[in-house]
């Protein structure tokens, strides 16, 4: 490889920061990868957490991308109704060797129709909304890789998924250096990490907030597939 590929991560208004910031770390560590964060405009942003996050470009100067990332975040409405970036998404992607998300930046890969066709995964608590897509088939795994379209679940499913798109694009032995370099090695304290294996009453209530902001979401899916 003559030339470093130019990965780029997709930043908005109140996103997930480690959804685009957990591989922007891991990334920048790959000597073969340029990796950078783009946005609407070259503004700052503030994530969710409260940090400001500065673009290194906006989308009229950023240059062409052979991996595009998109993360996620708790409401991702904005985006999805953002027809400057469905346009540009739209335009980008024949161009663009490697498309990919983490968490709900499915969704946003999907309003532009860049997953029809495609198994992909999201975040456990908005696999519902992912499936009303009819044309994407939706997979219960870390992260799915179906031919050049890799997804991620849920936030911390972001450093799987760097690594996977190492293994993919430089092969297995770059992503066992980087993991090794990182000291990936997870431990969780709880086993709580999947409904399936917290407690009954932890579930509930993240199910509960997770559904008070899916409010508009689920209004514009049916307005969009359910009419």
């Amino acid at each position: 490889m003559n030339k470093p590929m130019n990965v780029g991560i997709y930043i908005f208004e109140d996103m997930t920061m480690l959804d685009g910031y957990a591989p922007l770390q891991m990334l920048s560590f790959v000597e073969q990868f340029n990796t950078f964060t783009f946005a609407n405009t070259e503004g700052a942003v503030q994530a969710d957490c409260g940090v400001p996050l500065t673009p290194k470009y906006g989308l009229e100067s950023c240059p062409p991308l052979d991996i595009l990332i998109m993360p996620g975040g708790g409401d991702v409405l904005t985006q999805m109704r953002d027809d400057k970036l469905m346009k540009w998404l739209r335009q980008t992607a024949p161009t663009t060797s490697y498309i990919t998300s983490v968490c709900t930046g499915a969704l946003i890969l999907a309003e532009a129709g860049l997953l029809d066709g495609y198994k992909a995964v999201t975040h456990w608590g908005w696999v519902e909304q992912l499936t009303q897509y009819p044309n994407i088939e939706v997979v219960d795994q870390r992260v799915v890789v179906d031919r050049n379209r890799i997804t991620g679940g849920g936030i911390t499913a972001g450093l799987d998924f760097s690594l996977t798109l190492i293994a993919e694009v430089l092969g297995a032995p770059a992503a066992h250096a980087i993991q090794l370099l990182f000291e990936y090695r997870p431990q969780p304290p709880f086993d709580s990490g999947s409904p399936q294996s917290a407690p009954s009453e932890v579930r509930d209530g993240v199910i509960a907030l997770i559904e008070s902001r899916k409010v508009e979401l689920r209004e514009h899916l049916a307005n969009k597939y359910l009419a």
